[in-house]
């Protein structure tokens, strides 16, 4: 790509150390326009594209700049022979709120493909998709603010659904269901599959997570867990309990 072609006739502008707005146009015949509260100086600019460098002549001193990053609205160039000290430039015409945080999140987002999800806690996840149109999905990369997510289970503003990430990635899709037993106590389960519980879910009740046990769930059904997660859903009867078993073993299902 032709960076000069970018930097050329362009209207640059940048918020100075004394947080004043200052307007830069290179020039092709690689003359530097600098404009700050209407006063003009003349100067020079010269690209080294094997560098990746931009001279900058103020008149007053020269700057050698690095390229950290160059797009048609925003430049971002890191003063030579420093760590952190950056000059980041927007362009109008591109971004005429000169907003160049705002232009670079939604760059990111419409190449990462992200979908944003609001967490209880306040916080903005970045799912990163395949694609603009699908759905988030078991091994998206997660981020918060561009920052790895630590591991953990996080809660939605839609307060029955949450997302388990591990090592920066969707390790489970969850959806919260109540269930109420035949002596009217309330279990909830977090599940994977929004229609059928499934081994590894998560069992709650009274909002605490349920320790190794065997917990009647219904008429006909014992729900075994262990150490909080689901084992499997039994039938209390020995026979059709064996029965479930065979076909697990022989189907790779449990009966139902």
């Amino acid at each position: 790509m032709d960076k000069t072609s970018i930097l050329i006739d362009k209207p640059w502008a940048l918020i100075d150390e004394e947080l004043e707005m200052q307007k830069l146009i290179f020039k092709k015949n690689k003359e530097l326009i600098l404009s700050k509260n209407g006063k003009v100086q003349v100067g020079k600019w010269d690209y080294f594209p094997e560098a990746k460098s931009l001279l900058i002549d103020r008149n007053s001193d020269k700057i050698l700049c690095n390229e950290a990053f160059i797009d048609k609205g925003v430049m971002i160039l890191k003063l030579d022979g420093t760590e952190n000290r950056f000059f980041t430039l927007a362009n109008e015409n591109i971004v005429p709120d000169l907003d160049a945080y705002r232009y670079l999140k939604e760059l990111r987002s419409q190449k990462l493909k992200i979908k944003e999800a609001e967490l209880i806690d306040g916080r903005i996840i970045e799912i990163q998709r395949e694609n603009e149109y699908s759905e988030p999905e078991l091994g998206n990369p997660v981020t918060v603010e561009a920052e790895t997510i630590e591991d953990g289970k996080y809660q939605l503003t839609k307060k029955e659904n949450y997302y388990e990430i591990r090592k920066g990635r969707i390790f489970k899709i969850l959806t919260e269901k109540k269930y109420t037993n035949s002596d009217g106590k309330e279990i909830y389960i977090q599940q994977q599959d929004n229609w059928k519980i499934k081994n590894g879910d998560y069992v709650y009740i009274l909002g605490n997570p349920v320790e190794t046990s065997i917990i009647n769930f219904s008429n006909s059904k014992n729900l075994v867990v262990r150490e909080g997660k689901v084992v499997r859903l039994e039938r209390k009867n020995p026979f059709t309990r064996w029965l479930s078993k065979f076909w697990k073993q022989t189907w790779g299902y449990y009966y139902e």
